[in-house]
Order: structure tokens, then sequence, then C-alpha cells
């Protein structure tokens, strides 16, 4: 297969949607010879801030030389850009042969079945990734975190845990503590441990348990340790540990991740990948993050944002509070299998008026449902079924005023290229 052929075929077996469970993964490491055996790894857990933190790690490791790797998910700028090494994707031969050799194995799963989606990227990852010999690589988990494909990997350098709070709640339990413990399942002896300022109660206590059970301890970096000291789209500066930090990054939740992030950092010192604060910095300041908060043009102010959850949501509200409070006019889709009441309803006061539509996914609310929910909400709401219809639309009605694009990394992803080309002409 090509390039285009590869990406077909995982367009085609994503339709046989995905079993949770480790049997397909482990039957297809084995007939590829164990390729992730051969990989160091920072294992990255939790509900939201996954992304964030995963790349920071990646470029702080990359400023102090080390040769570090990147699996990362859902795709927004190209599925090949979910696999990358020194933040450099796989190449487009690369990533063909790799889908192909997994493709052509499936004969020979047995009773474990045919690989979906996720598992062959996940597997096409990792023995693309051993070719590479990185130093280290940063691993994060595409659902939950026991029977996630990628926790087929041996014990981590570290695992992380980001914040942890209600999602794909059919899948992984209806509460904190059921999710935190799905979560956990990357924690193994004898790894390193980090987890993010602002995690919840019930999910600590069960990260707690489950590290004193492997005695195991949790460094996290406290709650008030930072210091905000100027905000804007795509910066923020804040204190911490006696020196000044800065992001190209918006939302104040970032700080937190950030924090999360150093405390990693330290503790690979640790595992025999020292890395300078002078290093973390720099690689803190090379971060950019598509759909998370980003504001893609300033003047007219033109912001994506893949939250997709109720505290993701709440993040996004928090910054529209103080970035935008004069209201934004917002283009939404959303997954049907999302909390879209709880999201419309946070969002509602910072919404002047709302497009919705229908994000490109099997699993999307229809345009016309998610506008008569925004309504229920208070919100001045229509419909506009196609993406690029409902951009253009939103586009006339907010004018020289601020848009935000938002409510799945689906709808981010098929939008963000013509946003860019109808502002910059790219």
């Amino acid at each position: 297969m090509n390039e285009q052929q590869a990406i077909a075929y995982l367009e085609h077996i994503k339709a046989g949607g995905m079993t949770m469970g480790l049997a397909r993964m482990q039957r297809i490491m084995q007939l590829c010879g164990d390729p992730h055996r051969r990989l160091r790894t920072v294992h990255i857990a939790g509900t939201n801030g996954k992304g964030s933190i995963a790349r920071m790690i990646q470029r702080m490791g990359m400023a102090a030389g080390w040769r570090v790797g990147l699996f990362s998910s859902p795709a927004v700028t190209g599925v090949r850009d979910t696999i990358c090494m020194d933040n450099q994707p796989i190449p487009a031969d690369d990533f063909a042969r790799w889908i192909t050799r997994i493709r052509d194995k499936q004969g020979e799963m047995g009773d474990a079945g045919h690989c979906s989606e996720f598992e062959t990227l996940t597997a096409a990852a990792f023995g693309w990734m051993a070719e590479q010999h990185p130093d280290f690589c940063v691993i994060e988990c595409g659902l939950g975190g026991a029977e996630d494909a990628t926790n087929v990997l041996p014990p981590p350098l570290l695992a992380v845990l980001t914040a942890i709070s209600r999602d794909h709640t059919a899948i992984l339990g209806n509460t904190i503590a059921a999710i935190a413990r799905q979560k956990c399942g990357i924690i193994k002896a004898p790894c390193g441990i980090v987890t993010t300022p602002d995690q919840s109660p019930e999910a600590l206590g069960v990260i707690w348990e489950t590290a004193a059970r492997l005695g195991l301890t949790v460094p996290q970096p406290g709650a008030h340790a930072a210091t905000v000291l100027a905000e804007d789209w795509n910066h923020l500066r804040f204190a911490y540990d006696a020196r000044e930090w800065e992001l190209a990054l918006t939302g104040r939740e970032q700080v937190g991740n950030a924090l999360t992030a150093i405390e990693a950092a330290c503790l690979l010192g640790e595992k025999g990948f020292p890395i300078s604060p002078d290093h973390m910095a720099q690689g803190l300041a090379a971060v950019r993050m598509p759909c998370r908060q980003e504001a893609l043009c300033r003047a007219p102010l033109r912001v994506m944002d893949g939250a997709h959850n109720p505290a993701g949501i709440a993040a996004l509200a928090d910054t529209l509070s103080r970035l935008a409070p004069q209201g934004v006019t917002m283009l939404l889709g959303m997954l049907a299998d999302k909390e879209v009441d709880t999201c419309l309803r946070t969002l509602a006061p910072h919404c002047r008026r709302m497009i919705c539509t229908t994000p490109p996914n099997r699993r999307a609310m229809v345009a016309d449902e998610l506008a008569r929910r925004a309504q229920a909400a208070g919100i001045d709401a229509t419909a506009a079924t196609e993406p690029l219809a409902a951009l253009e639309q939103a586009e006339q009605l907010a004018g020289d005023a601020p848009l935000l694009v938002g409510g799945s990394f689906y709808l981010c992803g098929e939008l963000r290229p013509a946003l860019q080309k109808r502002h910059f002409g790219g």
C-alpha cells in the first residue's frame, strides 16, 4: 500500500469499532517481533491534558538533546502527525510500510481477532519507533488505561496521570473512582509516578492506593505553587520554583499541565535522562497545540478548541470569561455520547449566538438535535448540517467579532485547514 491506501484501510476498519482488551495487541506485537519491548517510555493516561503534557515532555527532552518519540491521539492535523520522532512525523513510506505489515499479519491473529483502527496505528507506531532507536518515547493512552491498546507496553520509566474526570462513562465507569482505576492500569512497578496539581480527591485516592500497593510514591506539584503573570491568546507567563516560564498556549489549565511536565522531567533525570531547568523552559516555550484553545487569527479573533467533556468545556469557559468577556459566536459540533447538555449550559453565558453542525464521525450528534438542545440551554442557536457550509455561515454572522469553533476534535480537524486558508490564504 501507499500512504493514501493505508489511510483508506484505516478508514475501512474504523467502521468495525473497538473492543477493549490487550489480547489483539499482544498477538500482533508477537507477530512483529515484540518491538514495543525495546522502547523506554513515559506513559500518560487521564481525561484532559494528556496531549499537552505529552508534547511538553517531548519538547523538554528534545531541548536536552535526547531523541524522543511521541504517539498521540486523536489525529487533528493528519494521521501521520500522531506518530513522531523528534517532532517530525513518520515518513509517508514508513507509515504505509507499517500499516501494510500490520494488515498482512491479520490472517495470523487466530482467536485474538483482527486489530481495530487504533490498535493498528498503535502497533505501527511501536514498530516504527523501535526502528528509530529513541532514547525514550512519550505514549498517550487512547482510552482509559488498563485495557487501552498502548498498555501492552512493559513497565514505563514514568506513569503520568493527568486530570481525571467523567468521560467515556459507558466504557470506563460512571464514577471518578471507577474511571481512575482504569487509568491507573498504566502504573507498573518500578516506574515513577506523577500526577497533576488539580487532580480530584476521588481520583487522587485511587492513585495513592494503587501506588502504595506497588510500593511507589506519587509526587504532585502544589495546586497554588505557580502564579500567572501574564495571559493572552496563545501566551502564558507564570512564576514557579523561583523562575519565570513562558508558554505559547492559551488557558490557565496549561499552567497545571506545565507543572506536571516539569515534575516528570525531574523524575526522568532520576531514570538516567537529565533535563536542566533551562532546557525545561526552552522545551515548554516551543510547544504548540493545534485545536486546544488555539487562536488561529487575532484580527478578527478566530479560536479552535476540541474540548468535548464537562471539564474541558469548563476550562474553555474560564478562558472566555477573561479573554472574550463580550462573548463569542460559536460553531459547535459534538458527539452524541458526550455530556452535551452539561457542556451547553456551561457555554451559554459566553455565547452570543451558535451555529450547530454535524462532526465527521459516525458517533456525531446531528446538527438539528444539537441546536434543539442548545436552545433549551438558552442559546440563540441554528443548525447547518455540513461543516464547511456551517463555517461560512458562522463567519458571516461573526464578521469582525470573535468566532470559536469547537466541541469536537473531529470537527476542528476538519475545519482547521479551511479556516487557515480563509484568513491566511495558505
